[in-house]
């Protein structure tokens, strides 16, 4: 298929975009450079696999459904996803039984590339010790049917990582009483701060329409996997994304609503700004409204 780069667009065109899409979205999706990016798309372009559509900044591109090994390459891409199911399955199984674990993620799993899979694992502190080596035992066959090498990182509470934007959950445990915050003036102070964060993602949505698209995609990725106990919330930002105009969705995140405020608590919109978006929010939301200026 000519480099890595040229297979990573043909997996997201095949397995990941419903619609056409521009070269940024194909660059986040792809987790590519954009001048690499670019520069695959040029090759696709010229092999006749890709067609762009528009023009200028509308400019987007989208798989050829009439190229001659279109249904071969997603037969092919199919069968690889197949795979990657069947792996993410066998680790939760792999993970089963161990009531000491509070959750299990990884960021990315590079199978066939040769790069370990790094799985962070957060146990009570009294099991760190010993969990790590009878983890280490039963993920040995999985080793050996996948040809790939996994690295758990056995991790407490207070030494785990914040899990990125696209992380495959494993475990996923609903936060027990002991860790929740009884004082009713704290969890009005979030309230508060999922608003004014709603109120930004707003903003952010007029500029850059394609912020839904990419909400989109993340949930549909999410429900895909399995998330446990937020499988609810998701499928109902799923729908509202689904069957909602942006003028009625930008309505719904800043609305004083019951509805609303619960639904703040499960955006899916931060995980997917990228880190100069993320940066811009966190540094308006500290601002406050009254520090901005007026326009």
């Amino acid at each position: 298929m000519g480099s890595e780069g040229n297979v990573r667009l043909l997996r997201v065109f095949i397995h990941e975009a419903g619609s056409p899409l521009g070269a940024s979205d194909l660059a986040r999706l792809s987790e590519m450079t954009p001048a690499g990016t670019r520069k695959s798309l040029e090759r696709l372009l010229d092999a006749g696999v890709v067609e762009a559509i528009g023009s200028g900044r509308a400019l987007q591109y989208r798989l050829r459904s009439q190229w001659p090994l279109y249904k071969t390459l997603a037969l092919l891409f199919d069968g690889e996803h197949e795979q990657y199911d069947s792996f993410v399955s066998s680790l939760k199984k792999a993970l089963a039984g161990f009531t000491e674990i509070r959750s299990a993620w990884f960021d990315d799993a590079p199978m066939g590339s040769g790069e370990p899979v790094e799985m962070c694992v957060v146990a009570d502190a009294k099991a760190v010790d010993w969990i790590g080596e009878e983890l280490r035992t039963r993920l040995k066959d999985l080793e050996q049917a996948y040809d790939l090498i996994i690295e758990p990182r056995i991790l407490t509470r207070a030494d785990a990582p914040a899990p990125g934007p696209h992380a495959v959950f494993l475990v996923s445990m609903a936060t027990d009483n002991s860790t929740r915050d009884p004082q009713p003036q704290l969890h009005a102070l979030k309230d508060e701060r999922s608003l004014r964060m709603a109120q930004e993602i707003v903003e952010m949505m007029r500029s850059d329409p394609a912020l839904i698209a990419r909400a989109r995609h993340y949930l549909n990725q999410l429900l895909h996997d399995g998330q446990g106990m937020a499988i609810h919330a998701i499928a109902e930002w799923r729908q509202i994304l689904e069957s909602y105009s942006p003028r009625q969705l930008r309505q719904l995140l800043v609305s004083t609503s019951s509805r609303a405020t619960r639904l703040r608590q499960s955006s899916p919109f931060f995980a997917v700004l990228s880190p100069e978006e993320r940066d811009r929010l966190i540094s308006a939301i500290e601002k406050g409204p009254d520090d901005k200026n007026p326009t």
